[in-house]
């Protein structure tokens, strides 16, 4: 990958910065610019290296990135009801077009399926039970974003014999990380506050986004998924 050191360089850099200006009231206002560039520092990265892909992946990819930054930005700061529903829409379509992107190079195995879906219940389940009181009329978005979260990380999960391992390990820890990062601003926002959540959140939604961009310019496809798409 080109320029590899460099751009893992500014990221990190510029990640431990947001961390921090979000724990120093007085540097608070510059995350309007450290945020946002996580996502820039990505997209940059990933066009500049997907030069060979399809339009249609380095489009999905792209697009999907652009919403997060606008999510990122229109979420920066407590908001009201309008607003953070606005930026709760723009992550979703970002997570689904993640979704549609790997959706095409997985397998529906049903032994490996059942037990995934079991755990994802047992999560959902938890989840709502333990804010359900905190929600009110965000009870049916939160739903909605909870199945669509997991749903990411089922395909994540489904894409094990179509991709080289190192892909697949990328997408699906990164997959991982961004519910987990999901799960503490659910937990904090309606059911009880956590200690440090900011610098929790931060660290796995921005190592998430990193292991995401990592996995898709590595993947490289396996006999196995040549012949579901030829029978396709």
């Amino acid at each position: 990958m080109k320029f590899f050191k460099v751009f893992l360089f500014l990221f990190l850099v510029n990640l431990s910065l947001d961390i921090y200006f979000n724990n120093a009231k007085e540097f608070y206002d510059l995350r309007l610019f450290t945020k946002p560039l996580i996502t820039i520092f990505l997209a940059v990265f990933f066009y500049v290296n997907s030069l060979k892909m399809a339009l249609r992946t380095r489009v999905i990819i792209l697009l999907a990135l652009s919403f997060l930054c606008a999510g990122d930005i229109i979420l920066l700061e407590d908001t009201p009801f309008y607003s953070f529903l606005t930026g709760l829409c723009l992550f979703l379509a970002a997570l689904l077009l993640y979704s549609f992107h790997f959706y095409r190079e997985t397998t529906y195995d049903i032994d490996r399926l059942l037990p995934f879906l079991a755990a994802s219940l047992l999560i959902s389940l938890t989840l709502i039970y333990l804010m359900y009181d905190g929600l009110g009329y965000m009870l049916i978005p939160v739903m909605v974003y909870i199945s669509v979260v997991l749903n990411l990380m089922k395909i994540a999960f489904l894409r094990l014999k179509n991709v080289n391992k190192i892909s697949y390990i990328l997408v699906f820890v990164a997959a991982i990380c961004f519910t987990i990062a999901q799960i503490i601003i659910g937990l904090h926002s309606f059911h009880k506050a956590i200690p440090n959540k900011d610098i929790f959140i931060m660290l796995f939604y921005g190592i998430s986004q990193l292991l995401f961009i990592f996995g898709i310019l590595v993947t490289e496809h396996t006999e196995h998924h040549h012949k579901i798409t030829a029978k396709n």
